[in-house]
């Protein structure tokens, strides 16, 4: 068995049987009927995952591409990228080049083929805003496909990959990006970063900044606490519930999410006392909420505690169901 506790950010233990790594999309349809005759487990940058049972009977697949492809047409800038490439390191590059649209996503973890899977999203933007289209490998049809961003079915950290998964492996990501900056800062925090960093909120590598100057001092890095991100998503729910949830928790944030509003759920958790409160080696965050790190050579079984705990006393409390964010592995 292949010890691959390492390449997950979490540090939950993890070995497997065999690991493939596809390092071109001609290696994936070489491989894809070898995958798709046993159980497979797509592992990139290894911090989206939760390990709830250690021994994975079948093939870890490490979609390794890093192609760069870029073509420009006037402003406009569309811009091909292979599976493996690190998402924040692609974010700074388009930068330097003076290639706008992906400032927000600064300094988000993992690699580039993750991004379509949950629609990663951060300080109102998400992944699918700047995607034109996804390269796949369909292990049920064995074939590659192309999927645009409509046939996606992207929502709130979801898409036709999460819906279905295992079926498919990301190849590449195609982006739409802009030689124009079209600043978003609609978040407080945003502004107030750029003021406190003297930054413009017209500029996008200013905005990059200020990001990363939020994530570092809000999220521990998971190089040094082993961590997945938010680890709860926050919950949409109808507007009649969230006006009922207002009267009695008016310091609640609510955002507008179609037709419903999303709740702040690190918000909830941090209401009830949660920060810092450990279970063996699982600990929730003490500086965000909504974040939960492996302290000390914490367990599975510490985790699912700390889990049911959170779960139970949101449920309570305020009547609503959080659903875990990450990819999970075993049963919680």
């Amino acid at each position: 068995m292949f010890d691959l506790t390492g390449l997950t950010t979490l540090k939950l233990p993890l070995h497997a049987r065999q690991v493939l790594k596809i390092s071109s999309v001609e290696n994936a349809c070489i491989s894809g009927p070898e995958i798709a005759s046993q159980p497979a487990l797509i592992l990139g940058g290894g911090s989206n995952l939760v390990v709830f049972e250690p021994e994975f009977e079948g093939v870890v697949v490490r979609p390794e591409i890093k192609t760069f492809d870029p073509v420009i047409d006037g402003d406009s800038v569309t811009l091909e990228v292979g599976a493996g490439y690190p998402w924040h390191a692609l974010v700074m590059k388009t930068l330097e080049h003076g290639w706008f649209g992906l400032e927000n996503l600064a300094l988000i973890p993992g690699w580039t083929g993750a991004a379509p899977v949950q629609n990663i999203g951060a300080y109102g933007v998400e992944f699918a805003e700047r995607c034109e289209r996804v390269l796949l490998y369909d292990f049920e049809a064995q074939t590659l496909i192309r999927l645009t961003t409509d046939e996606m079915e992207f929502g709130y950290r979801h898409s036709i990959l999460k819906a279905q998964p295992n079926r498919f492996l990301v190849l590449s990501v195609t982006l739409n990006l802009s030689r124009i900056p079209e600043p978003r800062v609609e978040y407080g925090a945003i502004r107030e970063a750029l003021e406190t960093l003297g930054g413009s909120a017209d500029s996008p590598r200013d905005i990059a900044k200020a990001v990363m100057h939020i994530r570092r001092a809000k999220l521990p890095d998971p190089e040094l606490t082993p961590n997945v991100g938010s680890f709860f998503k926050n919950p949409v729910v109808r507007s009649e519930v969230a006006d009922r949830l207002a009267l009695d928790f008016p310091d609640l944030p609510m955002y507008p999410s179609g037709d419903s509003r999303k709740l702040a759920a690190g918000w909830m958790i941090d209401h009830l006392g949660f920060k810092g409160r450990s279970v063996g080696g699982f600990a929730v965050h003490d500086q965000q909420a909504l974040v939960l790190v492996n302290r000390d050579k914490g367990t599975a079984q510490d985790l699912r505690y700390l889990i049911d705990e959170i779960r139970q006393s949101v449920k309570e409390t305020f009547g609503v169901s959080l659903q875990i964010e990450p990819t999970q592995l075993g049963r919680l």
